[in-house]
């Protein structure tokens, strides 16, 4: 018998449900050890910064650090993921995170924050930033990829709800004083969740993997069929121009400063609500309106791509400022209420959904407008262009928050980062209304070239 027939012999097709377990177990990733890894941070900086007497944004800068860490790894990380087991590098990313909150325990000086935060970003860019989307493209090479993504990501929103308020009971447990001047009495909390975050990383990776040489996850009918979609959709699309081109255009950078502006805002309601949040209710509450900000982020990235796809990029857009705006405006309430009002935490409520329905604008977005806007000749290379501009805003935006929170209020910190996301989404959209109309032109000039050719 021949090799070749021996293998088709060999060959194993794998069961949706088994895919669908895959899917789960990428939902998890991002459910805990990311949720530990990523979403609970912010949680902890209103604790250290009254236990180590650091000021907002010098403490913030962990976040900024981070960013700029795991942006530089990541495609490092993607290039080991084609040339190392994927099983490895997953608990290579484990045990960077979990080890990043041993050193976020043992520190008491700025540098070792920093350090930790490094490490956790780093770390977390193995497992969920590359990772996630590496088990994914395998398991479904052709029909089903943007919903099992959809569904594998949707893990942070739900982690959110329980790790939120879980978060804020812990650190209850471990602290002394109210919740606007407590400080922690043990560093135990990391350790607490260090454990975790291993733990449940290690027994994920024992199921996690990609698929065998033998094991096919898709059939030739299902490939051949894809393919002529993804020709037909193609034959349609708007080609667009080079990178070099682009850059050329004076509205995409008018869009790129738009998106940067928007960071700057959007960094303080991702990194400083927790902290702002604790001098105006108790850890509970805050928790609460933690696990509210889950549900809403949940609604707003499934309902993101469908905005997109319905209205397109303009309105889509509009429609994340305004909730944007509104958010802000529940935080800018919130700080005018007395300590323990009633009202702050139904305001808070208010601002989680707002928050998390607007989210899609910077996670779904920044794909869905680089090929919208700028086409697919090099839509990768433009995603990164995109992805970059608010990558720069949201960096520096938790420190700036701190500067003028320190300088003068919160509340006044809040009017600046509701100017800086009206500022942002008005350059956005008005230049994407602009670009729209530049193809449009673009495509008709092309039409008639070729009608007359």
């Amino acid at each position: 018998m021949s090799s070749s027939s021996s293998t088709a012999v060999n060959q194993k097709t794998v069961s949706k449900g088994y895919k669908y377990f895959m899917v789960f177990l990428c939902m998890l990733t991002q459910a805990i050890p990311y949720g530990i890894a990523q979403n609970i941070q912010p949680l902890f900086v209103h604790p250290l910064v009254n236990t180590f007497h650091f000021t907002l944004a010098s403490y913030t800068l962990i976040f900024t650090f981070g960013a700029i860490a795991s942006s530089i790894a990541s495609p490092f990380i993607g290039k080991g993921l084609e040339k190392i087991n994927f099983r490895l590098m997953y608990l290579i990313g484990i045990g960077c995170s979990a080890v990043a909150y041993v050193i976020f325990g043992i520190s008491t000086k700025l540098p070792g924050f920093y350090l930790a935060a490094i490490i956790c970003m780093i770390g977390s860019t193995f497992f969920s930033g590359q990772g996630v989307p590496w088990v994914i493209n395998h398991w479904f090479p052709a029909k089903g990829r943007g919903a099992a993504l959809g569904i594998a990501f949707c893990g942070g929103s739900i982690g959110n709800i329980i790790l939120q308020p879980t978060t804020q009971a812990i650190l209850k447990q471990f602290m002394t004083g109210n919740t606007k001047t407590g400080h922690l009495t043990s560093m135990a909390p990391f350790f607490i969740f260090a454990v975790a975050l291993l733990v449940v990383g290690v027994i994920i990776s024992f199921f996690i993997r990609t698929p065998k040489k033998n094991e096919v996850v898709a059939t030739a009918e299902e490939l051949k069929e894809s393919k002529d979609a993804a020709a037909k959709a193609k034959a349609h699309e708007f080609q667009g121009w080079t990178s070099k081109e682009v850059v050329k255009m004076k509205w995409f950078w008018i869009f790129s400063l738009g998106f940067l502006i928007i960071g700057l805002g959007l960094a303080s309601l991702n990194e400083d609500y927790a902290a702002f949040l604790d001098t105006k209710m108790s850890l509970t509450d805050v928790g609460l309106v933690g696990s509210m900000y889950g549900v809403g982020c949940l609604i707003g990235n499934v309902s993101g791509g469908i905005l997109f796809d319905k209205f397109g990029t303009a309105k889509s857009m509009t429609y994340a400022g305004c909730m944007y705006v509104l958010s802000i405006a529940m935080m800018i309430i919130i700080s005018l209420q007395s300590y323990g009002s009633s009202m702050s935490r139904t305001i808070g409520m208010a601002y989680s959904i707002f928050c998390g329905l607007a989210v899609f604008s910077y996670m779904s977005g920044p794909a869905f407008m680089a090929k919208d806007l700028f086409g697919a000749k090099e839509q990768g290379v433009m995603l990164g262009y995109v992805g970059l501009a608010y990558a720069i805003g949201y960096a520096i935006g938790a420190p700036l928050f701190g500067i003028i929170k320190g300088m003068a209020s919160f509340t006044v910190a809040w009017y600046f980062m509701m100017a800086f996301v009206i500022i942002g989404f008005i350059l956005l959209v008005v230049s994407v209304i602009r670009i729209k109309k530049i193809q449009k032109e673009y495509i008709t000039k092309n039409e008639k070239q070729v009608a007359n050719e």
